[in-house]
């Protein structure tokens, strides 16, 4: 093995997100791992789950929280919104399957869109663009819906442009069926947090 220096490779190599189990196969020990992480050369985002140096902060906030960005976080990621919306305009959204777990450290706000296909959409990233409207289209938030139709509007003008923006690859089938958005807070019962090493 590479030594300590050699994961960031390998985890951009698997999308800027890598869980033990993948660094274990690419032929690191649970020692080498703790180690790595103890002394600051392996970037543990959540137990069980590491990144890339060079990973997105808005991908690394959703992964904290549990899964990829969704609705109109992805929205925000692929540039599918006006440039004068922020990312401090809306709450977090994610996708999760509908077995997943909402991380320990997921903010307060966080809007989770259950759906196992959805989830797998896109990358670990962020699910697929096209997924990612469908959600706000139909997302629990009026802010999503309303972000909706200006990430439309973006993209009808940028295809009239000739830069339209491409659905990301996706080793999963694109999502099928519909997800619902589960807005999240201390007084809501949440599944439950990652446990365990």
């Amino acid at each position: 093995m590479a030594g300590f220096s050699g994961f960031d490779p390998v985890i951009r190599r698997l999308g800027g997100i890598a869980s033990r189990r993948e660094l274990r196969h690419a032929g690191w020990s649970e020692t080498d791992l703790w180690f790595a992480w103890r002394y600051g050369n392996l970037d543990r985002i959540r137990i069980g789950w590491y990144a890339s140096n060079d990973l997105p902060p808005e991908a690394r906030a959703a992964w904290v929280a549990g899964g990829p960005l969704a609705c109109v976080s992805a929205l925000q990621y692929y540039a599918m919104l006006p440039l004068e919306e922020s990312a401090d305009q809306h709450a977090l959204h994610i996708a999760l399957p509908v077995d997943g777990h909402i991380g320990r450290h997921a903010p307060d706000d966080l809007v989770v869109h259950w759906s196992t296909a959805d989830r797998y959409s896109g990358t670990r990233q962020a699910v697929t663009p096209s997924v990612a409207l469908r959600q706000a289209r139909g997302c629990s938030s009026p802010a999503a819906r309303a972000a909706a139709a200006r990430a439309a509007e973006v993209s009808r003008s940028r295809i009239q442009r000739g830069t339209a923006v491409a659905a990301t690859p996706s080793a999963r089938s694109p999502a099928t069926s519909g997800s619902s958005s589960t807005p999240t807070s201390q007084a809501s019962s949440r599944p439950p947090a990652d446990r365990g090493p």
